[in-house]
């Protein structure tokens, strides 16, 4: 507890140091913890230096009020929690193409040509544009994340999305693009 507060009064006068002292203070404990959730040690690491970047980047601490500890723990509950979802997605469409391919299935070829179609289409957005719509859509990441993560206001995030929106229902079949607009709104 002491140390939370020590934390918390160094982001005050020296940031490189009190990002050092958290890190030391909470990144074995916080992997420990994001290990609970994703099973898999890489992707707890991952978790947590996510979260120390995006504390960097945001400044978020530096007029923190509250009690530290439980903060950085739900904000990597929350990213594990994102991040295993995003995974449980990605493994079963790669369950569903792999049964189809087994099964020598024609929907395998469709499924794929469709996929191999979507991001290819995504390829074609503007970098920065496809980089806020895969963080929406892949990372189920609030615009105000985003926006923290990119160090952009949130409504340049949200210029982004209409954008790529707009693009993709120019650009795809409608049953492909109504598939992404259920995506979207499931979130």
């Amino acid at each position: 507890m002491q140390e939370a507060i020590e934390i918390l009064r160094l982001f005050k006068q020296d940031e490189k140091q009190a990002m050092k002292l958290l890190f030391e203070t909470y990144y074995d404990k916080l992997v420990l913890y994001s290990y609970c959730v994703l099973q898999d040690k890489e992707a707890a690491e991952d978790v947590v230096q996510d979260c120390f970047v995006y504390l960097w980047k945001s400044r978020r601490l530096q007029g923190f009020v509250g009690d530290l500890e439980p903060f950085i723990f739900k904000m990597v509950k929350n990213q594990a929690l994102s991040a295993l979802k995003s995974a449980e997605k990605y493994q079963s469409l790669r369950a569903t193409l792999e049964v189809a391919a087994e099964e020598g299935d024609v929907v395998e070829s469709e499924e794929q040509r469709k996929i191999d179609l979507l991001y290819a289409t995504i390829e074609k957005l503007p970098p920065k544009c496809q980089q806020v719509f895969l963080m929406a859509c892949l990372h189920n990441k609030k615009y105000q994340e985003i926006a923290d993560e990119l160090g952009v206001s949130i409504n340049t995030v949200k210029w982004h999305m209409k954008f790529a929106i707009r693009f993709l229902r120019t650009n795809l079949e409608d049953k492909l693009f109504s598939s992404i607009l259920v995506l979207l709104t499931n979130k």
